[in-house]
């Protein structure tokens, strides 16, 4: 009997832990990453059922499947949405329109789904370094950043608490001391300043709290498709599954790059017409799955995290409405902390590589924010970061190493 219950209590602490580390996971990425989608549809216009759907699709449909894929590789495969994507679409919706978009996740799920069947995806790993790609995710993010300065003037009560929870945080949790990640602290701190000063939330009486799925007619728009499919074909490749692959890889498991591509294609191809954004292997996520517990069964913590999406995905008109009441500061300051360890890594990886003239390159032009021949300047920083390196930086076959 002893042994029984002591190998039952053994199984209700490991159950306990992968639901820990599973809620974590769902914290972070239900919080900050879902502002960033908020603050990406305010941009676009997107009304709350707009933004619902997707929502719904991003967190509840990726999340279902993310459990199917989990169980069945016996790996903690957990997809979400990239936000580097939510990011490059809300200029293009607010442009031309929602249907636009949805036209060109289809067209990237399109194209992933070719280069994850072909291994195609394997030799474009090699043709665009991957400081140039950072510099890219630099460029994008660096404005998001900046918003949390310019709305902490607007809102200083709201911003210093946050601000100082954050960093605070931060401070101890890189000494093994933190009672809670910094962005959840954040949150909290900022959230507490609101109602302390009498913030309250309109009434939702007579609306849904359930999620509001809805098709949004494709519109397969050249211009579009020009501005936004190539850099979302990068931040989903190199950077979002790079990096969840990266993950997986260090925790000892042998993540398929061409099937993690496939799953990518398949997945955004499902999401899109909810409006949902190009689907991807969630690296900071899978990152806490992966931080405890016992090698080959990460996946139950995977598992649960799958559910919390779901359930997340289901009550998307409740957490929308949340959301979208809140104040403006505290939105922006909450998906600009949110961005700051991504980056951090994103300067770290350009400038401290073998090709910062490129990776300059590329900042600057990304974050000149031109549009040229109807096309975003993401892309054009690419191509100008890439000519640099090709023509500038890259090692010659004869070249001597310091």
């Amino acid at each position: 009997m002893s042994v029984g219950g002591a190998s039952d209590s053994g199984i209700g602490r490991s159950w306990l832990l992968y639901f820990s580390l599973a809620f974590v996971s769902m914290t972070f990425s239900a919080t900050g990453p879902v502002a960033i989608i908020i603050a990406a549809s305010r941009e676009g216009g997107l009304s709350v059922a707009q933004t619902s759907s997707w929502l719904f699709a991003s967190i509840g449909m990726n999340g279902l499947a993310s459990i199917v894929i989990s169980w069945k590789t016996r790996q903690p495969l957990l997809f979400l949405w990239t936000i580097p994507g939510a990011i490059l679409a809300a200029p293009v919706i607010a442009q031309y329109g929602f249907g636009a978009a949805v036209g060109t996740y289809l067209v990237c799920a399109a194209v992933l789904l070719v280069l994850g069947v072909t291994n195609l995806v394997a030799l474009l790993d090699r043709w665009v370094p991957m400081a140039i790609v950072m510099a890219m995710i630099a460029g994008l993010f660096i404005k998001y950043v900046l918003a949390v300065v310019h709305s902490t003037i607007a809102a200083p009560l709201i911003g210093a608490s946050m601000s100082i929870a954050f960093f605070g945080l931060m401070w101890l949790e890189r000494r093994n001391a933190a009672p809670m990640p910094p962005l959840i602290g954040a949150m909290l701190a900022g959230a507490a300043i609101l109602f302390a000063t009498g913030f309250r939330l309109p009434s939702h009486s007579g609306g849904a709290w359930t999620a509001t799925p809805g098709l949004v007619a494709p519109r397969f728009d050249i211009r579009a498709i020009s501005q936004l499919l190539l850099p979302m074909l990068i931040t989903v490749i190199f950077v979002q599954n790079a990096q969840g692959i990266a993950v997986t890889r260090a925790s000892g498991y042998r993540t398929s790059l061409r099937l993690v591509t496939i799953y990518s294609g398949v997945l955004s191809a499902i999401t899109a017409p909810f409006g949902g954004c190009p689907s991807v292997l969630a690296g900071p996520s899978n990152a806490i799955l992966v931080s405890g517990g016992t090698h080959g069964r990460h996946y139950i913590g995977a598992l649960i995290a799958g559910v919390i999406c779901v359930a997340i995905g289901v009550f998307a008109t409740a957490y929308v409405f949340l959301l979208a009441n809140l104040p403006g500061a505290y939105i922006a300051i909450l998906a600009g902390l949110a961005m700051m360890g991504v980056l951090e890594k994103s300067f770290v990886s350009a400038f401290r590589s073998a090709l910062p003239l490129s990776a300059m390159i590329v900042f600057v032009v990304t974050l000149s924010d031109v549009t040229l021949l109807g096309i975003g300047a993401a892309f054009w920083g690419v191509v100008a970061g890439c000519l640099a390196y090709y023509a500038v930086e890259k090692p010659r076959s004869g070249d001597v190493p310091a």
